[in-house]
């Protein structure tokens, strides 16, 4: 089935970072349907591209269980510097749901469950999200490959799925102790490459 095209807003948006292009991609006037592309001049250089999920626990209240806001504040301040898009989808609990991702939390925090075990837990797919929209975004701007900001190998196949030549560029954030149980979980089940638990390089 063909997708359908969305309605499309700009406006400039002024960061700590610096000022970007702010586009929203709306497939409905349900927010879950709208995707953000935050764009900085790239001009005719290869884009960086990070393709981020939200995490509003992390990125909002700053939550010291996961790396969401260090991956939210680096991307964006690494594309702003080298020029690219910063793709922001508005599907939390990797694309299961704020509700269950918060019933997963809870049991980790009660049951001593990682997060992949919680989401079993609760008969939840491990991570459903689609790349198709990204992937017409970055077509949108003409971008045919890219230098991809991410740890998930779903999301380089996902883009590749697309039609992108992708590289993938190492996106990982030191493991603190708070943090350094879900990251591993992360990487030794759902299969996340990150170098500090052995499953990159």
């Amino acid at each position: 089935m063909k997708m359908s095209l969305p309605e499309i807003a700009k406006s400039p948006l002024n960061t700590k970072f610096g000022t970007f292009d702010l586009y929203d991609f709306a497939w409905s006037k349900n927010e879950q349907d709208n995707v953000l592309a935050l764009v900085a001049d790239y001009g005719d250089r290869i884009p960086h591209v990070r393709v981020q999920s939200a995490c509003y626990t992390g990125e909002i209240f700053e939550s010291t269980d996961c790396d969401c806001h260090w991956q939210l504040e680096t991307g964006l301040r690494r594309i702003q510097e080298e020029g690219g898009i910063f793709i922001y989808m508005l599907c939390d609990g990797r694309g299961a749901g704020l509700l269950t991702k918060i019933r997963g939390m809870n049991i980790t925090a009660t049951q001593g469950l990682d997060t992949a075990d919680a989401y079993k837990a609760l008969g939840s797919p491990l991570d459903p999200r689609e790349y198709e929209r990204a992937g017409f975004i970055l077509k949108h701007f003409g971008v045919t490959q890219c230098r991809l900001l991410t740890n998930n190998p779903r999301k380089i196949s996902g883009l590749e799925a697309q039609g992108l030549v992708v590289q993938r560029i190492a996106h990982m954030s030191k493991p603190t102790p708070a943090n350094e149980a879900y990251l591993r979980s992360k990487a030794m089940k759902l299969g996340h490459l990150m170098k500090p638990f052995g499953t990159d390089g």
